[in-house]
């Protein structure tokens, strides 16, 4: 049987770009207080590991780069979008 195709439902999620600790409430600091400073590059972005947050998700934690968009999904669920593929993805409403 061949392959369906199938379009995305529109779906009005919110957003936040993440910069920094203390950008988004569910964005956890990467290090850990007492936690030596890790000078380890990120593959995707090339930052240190320091520059990072962290989140929990409905599948599990992810690391979240500076940049990085946090979307709140439609179940209240919170999930990091890299900013290309959120461009992609996604576009702005009005109020």
């Amino acid at each position: 049987m061949p392959a369906q195709k199938f379009r995305k439902k529109p779906v009005v999620v919110e957003a936040t770009r993440w910069w920094m600790n203390g950008d988004h409430p569910v964005v956890r600091f990467f290090r850990r207080p007492g936690m030596t400073v890790v000078h380890v590059t990120a593959k995707d972005c090339g930052r240190i590991m320091d520059d990072h947050g962290w989140i929990d998700t409905l599948e599990g934690g992810h690391i979240v780069c500076p940049g990085d968009w946090v979307i709140t999904g439609v179940q209240g669920e919170h999930y990091p979008c890299k900013p290309d593929i959120f461009e992609a993805t996604y576009e702005a409403v009005a109020s």
